[in-house]
C-alpha cells in the first residue's frame, strides 16, 4: 500500500512527466546522433565535433549560470511577484554576460590557432547560439520552480524533436554547417512556444530585488557553473587534448561516438535531480527528512544503473557495430571504460553535487571543482600522450570517481551533523 501511494504521489507531482519526457528526449537525441553519423562522412563529423567541443567550453559559463541561481532562490520564494522579479533579474544579467560571450566566440573563430582549420567557419556561425540557449534554459527553469512539470516535459520533448528534425534537414542540405543552422531554428521556435506557455498576461515585471538576494543568486550561479561544468569538462578536455595531440578528425569522431551512449544515459540521474531539487530546497533545514529521502534515492539509483552498466560493458562490440557501424569498432575499448565512468557518475556525483548546491555548500563545491579540474588537465596531457583515446577515457574515470566520492561523502556528513 505504501509503494502504491508513493507511485501515486510521483504521478501527481510530475515525476513521471519529467522522467518519461527525459527518456523520450534521450531516445530522440540518440537516434539523431546515429542518423547524423550516417549522413556525414567521418571527416565531416570530426570537424563538427572539434568545433562543437570548443563551443561547449564557452557555454560552460553560459549566462554566468544564472538559470541555476534563479532555480535555487526562486524555489525558496512562494510570493509570485518576488519570484518573477528574481527571474527577470537573472534574464537581464544573463543577456549582458552573453554579449561578452558573443565577442569571445568571434575572437576564437578568427584568431584562435585551431588544430583543424576547417572548423573556423562553424565557430563563427555559433557566436549567437549561447544567448539562444540561455533564454531556453531560463524558461525551462521557470517552469521547474513553478512546479509546472507536465509543461516542462512537453516543451522539452518539443525542443528535442525540433532540434532532431532541423539538424537532419540541415545536415542533408548544408553538411556540418547545417547542424548549427538547425539548432538556431529549433531553439528559437521553442523559446517562442515557451513564452506563450508562461504568458505573464501583460503584468509589468521589474528586476527590483534586495541586495542580499542579488548576492545569493550570483554566488549560487557562479558555484553552479563550476560544479555542473565538471561532467562536461571531463569529455571536453579529452576531445580538446586529443585534437591537439592527434590533429586527426577521424580519431575525434570515434571518441565522440564512444561517449554518445554513456553521456546520453546521464539523463537518468539528471531527471531524478531535476525532480527532487525543488522539494529538497523546501526542506532545506530539515536534515532528517533530506537524509531519509536521499538514502531511498541512492539505493534505487545504484540498483538501476549497475544493471545498465553491466549490459553496456558486456555487449559493447555488438552495440557499437549495430548502432554506429563497422567503421567505428575502434571505439569499443573507450566505450567500455566510459560505461564504468557512467556508473560512478550517476550513483555518486550528479545527485549529490546538485543537492550540495541546494544546501549552499558553495565553498566545498568550488574546492572540489578546482581539484577535479586540476587533476583532469594534468592527467589528460600525460595519459593521452601515452595511450591516446583510451588514456582520455581512463582520466575521465579517475576524475569522476574522485569527484563522486568527495561529493557523496560530504553530503552524508552534512546531513548527519
Amino acid at each position: 500500500m505504501m509503494i502504491k501511494a508513493d507511485i501515486k504521489k510521483l504521478f501527481k507531482t510530475g515525476f513521471f512527466h519529467i522522467f518519461g519526457g527525459s527518456v523520450l528526449n534521450k531516445i530522440i537525441v540518440f537516434l539523431s546522433s546515429i542518423v547524423i553519423v550516417r549522413i556525414l562522412s567521418k571527416t565531416e563529423y570530426g570537424i563538427f565535433t572539434y568545433a562543437w567541443n570548443i563551443y561547449s567550453f564557452v557555454i560552460l559559463v553560459n549566462g554566468l549560470g544564472l538559470a541555476n541561481g534563479a532555480l535555487q532562490v526562486g524555489s525558496e520564494k512562494w510570493d509570485e511577484a518576488e519570484c518573477e522579479n528574481i527571474f527577470f533579474y537573472a534574464l537581464y544579467k544573463g543577456i549582458l554576460f552573453d554579449c561578452g560571450i558573443f565577442i569571445v566566440m568571434l575572437l576564437i573563430a578568427f584568431f584562435y590557432p585551431t588544430a583543424i582549420e576547417d572548423a573556423r567557419a562553424l565557430l563563427a556561425a555559433m557566436c549567437l547560439l549561447p544567448l539562444v540557449q540561455f533564454l531556453y534554459e531560463l524558461e525551462m527553469t521557470y517552469l521547474r520552480v513553478k512546479r509546472m512539470n507536465q509543461k516542462y516535459a512537453e516543451i522539452n520533448i518539443i525542443a528535442t524533436v525540433l532540434v532532431f528534425s532541423f539538424s537532419i534537414i540541415g545536415a542533408l542540405l548544408f553538411r556540418e554547417m547545417g547542424l548549427v543552422i538547425g539548432r538556431y531554428v529549433a531553439w528559437i521556435l521553442v523559446i517562442f512556444i515557451g513564452f506563450k506557455v508562461i504568458n505573464h498576461r501583460g503584468r509589468k515585471i521589474t528586476p527590483v530585488i534586495g541586495l542580499e538576494q542579488k548576492r545569493s543568486i550570483m554566488r549560487i550561479s557562479i558555484v553552479s557553473v563550476a560544479n555542473n561544468g565538471i561532467s562536461s569538462l571531463l569529455y571536453l578536455l579529452d576531445v580538446f587534448v586529443l585534437g591537439i595531440v592527434t590533429t586527426n578528425g577521424e580519431i575525434l569522431a570515434s571518441y565522440k561516438v564512444a561517449t554518445a551512449i554513456p553521456t546520453a544515459l546521464l539523463f537518468i540521474p539528471s531527471s531524478i535531480a531535476i525532480y527532487v531539487y525543488p522539494y529538497f530546497a523546501v526542506h532545506y533545514n530539515d536534515k532528517k527528512w533530506c537524509l531519509r529521502n536521499y538514502k531511498k534515492i541512492f539505493v534505487a539509483n545504484i540498483a538501476l544503473n549497475f544493471l545498465i552498466s553491466i549490459i553496456l560493458i558486456v555487449f559493447a562490440p555488438l552495440i557499437i557495430y549495430i548502432v554506429f557501424g563497422k567503421q567505428y569498432m575502434d571505439a569499443v575499448p573507450v566505450f567500455r571504460i566510459l560505461s564504468l565512468s557512467y556508473l560512478i557518475s550517476s550513483c555518486f556525483r550528479i545527485i549529490s553535487s546538485n543537492l550540495l548546491v541546494m544546501m549552499k555548500k558553495l565553498k566545498f563545491n568550488m574546492i572540489e571543482a578546482l581539484l577535479s579540474g586540476v587533476i583532469n588537465v594534468f592527467a589528460d596531457y600525460y595519459f593521452i600522450k601515452a595511450y591516446g583515446s583510451i588514456g582520455a577515457a581512463i582520466v575521465t574515470l579517475i576524475v569522476v570517481t574522485f569527484s563522486g566520492l568527495m561529493s557523496t561523502s560530504y553530503l552524508l556528513y552534512t546531513y548527519k551533523h
